[in-house]
């Protein structure tokens, strides 16, 4: 772990199981780095993944070190599933070193998140949108079976 920085494990672990389990109406996990910085913690979970999209899109999102992890339902008419997403969103205003200790610290929070179909790292809001997250998810399965047009 990067020197200073912990992640609260028991807190991320309970979390990323809720949004895994298929009874939970928990959809998506998001963690931030509190005030000092020195600890990843929850910051909130939920099921309408556009409360993230209003905080990245306002104006503290710009100066926010964030990792998210999402459940998306994709496939086709043939066959829906739970497929999930890892992002790491970097606001356009974050100090170029802080930018930089994300790729060691993000490693501690994959080693409590391991599975996920797609991950995604940005610090564009157009990248965070449901329907370009969704879409990505999609493509990255493969074949993408249905009855034909």
């Amino acid at each position: 772990m990067p020197k200073g920085v912990s992640v609260d494990e028991e807190a991320v672990s309970a979390g990323y199981q809720d949004v895994r389990d298929d009874e939970s109406e928990t959809k998506f996990l998001m963690l931030t780095y509190q005030e000092d910085n020195t600890k990843i913690s929850v910051h909130k979970s939920g099921s309408d993944y556009s409360e993230v999209l209003t905080e990245l899109g306002g104006e503290a999102g710009e100066s926010l070190r964030a990792y998210i992890y999402l459940r998306v339902v994709t496939g086709d008419e043939m066959s829906k599933r739970h497929k999930f997403v890892l992002l790491t969103w970097c606001g356009p205003s974050v100090p170029p070193l802080r930018k930089a200790k994300m790729s060691l610290e993000k490693s501690q929070v994959k080693a409590l998140m391991k599975n996920y179909a797609v991950e995604i790292q940005t610090s564009e809001l157009e990248d965070m949108e449901l329907d370009n997250i969704i879409e990505r998810v999609r493509k990255s399965g493969g074949a993408n079976y249905g009855p034909g047009k």
